[in-house]
This record gives structure tokens, C-alpha cells and sequence, in this order.
């Protein structure tokens, strides 16, 4: 038993101990903040990130996506559900880190450009800033069936603001549309919810 246990058990009970310490404590998350998605959904786009290089949904194969559809000049619920990702990436290890994606698809291509995207993500540069044409956009939102429209604001410099719904999709490994998550997370329920993704355990 003792060459038995130095040569197949030790090692095989070590790699199921790191793998349990990697998914880290099991975190309760509100069954109101969880959607699980039809096939319906898609996660199809061809969009430009903040460096101007083209980007698809391909691109991502391989890994977890967390996608989220707003605008630079939102002033309020944007940058909270932004800020609950980041607290969420901050809480999951490195490892778990390289098998996501983060992804923020702006519904205001008209004002966010490549350069206005990357000023509004400098908070956290893990996070993906994506935009394009309006046409591109539209049908990125289509496809993951999200809801925006232009919203006047007399009086403002602004001129308009962007209604729009807030949620995170989650896209798996192979690009389906899995779940929509709430924006009212906690980071580690959102962090929860990622790592669940990522070991597969939706």
C-alpha cells in the first residue's frame, strides 16, 4: 500500500486538492439574478476594439465570455455594474483569470470610438471595450437580444442618453449563450457565477 500510495494515489489526490483550491469556497447567489438562456441566443458580432484591430466572436473560442452592452457617457448604472466585474476579476485567481474573456459592447457607436472606449475601461484594462458601425452593432445586439434606444435630453449638451437593458451574458467555451446575469451581483456572487462557468458547473 505504501509504494502504492507514493506512485498513483498521492499525485492523483494532490491534483483533485489543487483543483479544489482553485475553485475556491462555494459562494450562494440569489436565484433571482440568474436567467438560463434558450438557444435563441446567440453570441455572433464583428466589432473593433480600442486599438482599432477587428474583432469577432471567434476570436473568444476557448474561453468564457462575460458580456456586457452599454455606453461611455452612462452616468451611473454602467459604471456600477463595470464595477462589479472588476471586483469579480479581482476575486478570481490568475488561472481563472486566463480562461475569461470580459467583454463590453458599447450601444453608442455614434460617440464611442475606439479612443472614448478606452478612456471610460482605463479603470481596468482586463476588461474588452468593443465597437464599429452602427449597422455592426445592431447586429451585435440582435443577436444577444439586447435592448437600447436613444433617449433626448433637452436642455443637455449631451443631447441624448442611451436606454438600454443591463445585464451579463455569459458565453461558454464554444460560443453558446448560456446564461444572463443580473446586474445587482455582489462581486464575489458575480465571481461565483464566472468561476462556475469556467469549471463548467452551471
Amino acid at each position: 500500500m505504501g509504494k502504492l500510495w507514493k506512485t498513483v494515489l498521492a499525485p492523483a489526490l494532490l491534483a483533485l486538492g489543487l483543483a479544489a483550491c482553485d475553485a475556491g469556497p462555494s459562494v450562494d447567489v440569489p436565484k433571482d439574478a440568474v436567467v438560463k438562456l434558450s438557444d435563441a441566443f446567440s453570441s455572433d458580432f464583428d466589432l473593433v476594439d480600442t486599438s482599432g484591430a477587428k474583432v469577432s466572436d471567434e476570436n473568444f473560442r476557448g474561453k468564457v465570455m462575460a458580456v456586457y452592452f452599454g455606453f461611455a457617457t452612462c452616468p451611473d448604472v454602467c459604471p456600477m455594474a463595470l464595477s462589479r466585474l472588476s471586483g469579480a476579476l479581482s476575486i478570481l485567481s490568475e488561472k481563472e483569470r486566463s480562461q475569461l474573456a470580459p467583454v463590453f459592447i458599447t450601444v453608442d457607436p455614434e460617440r464611442d470610438t475606439p479612443d472614448a472606449l478606452k478612456a471610460f475601461l482605463a479603470f481596468d484594462d482586463r476588461i474588452i471595450g468593443l465597437t464599429g458601425s452602427r449597422e455592426a452593432v445592431d447586429r451585435a445586439r440582435a443577436s444577444f437580444k439586447v435592448y437600447a434606444k436613444k433617449a433626448a435630453l433637452p436642455g443637455s449638451a449631451l443631447g441624448y442618453t442611451m436606454d438600454h437593458s443591463s445585464l451579463f451574458y455569459i458565453v461558454d467555451r464554444d460560443g453558446r449563450v448560456t446564461l444572463a446575469l443580473h446586474d445587482f451581483l455582489k462581486p464575489d456572487e458575480f465571481a461565483e457565477m464566472l468561476r462556475r462557468s469556467i469549471h463548467r458547473r452551471n
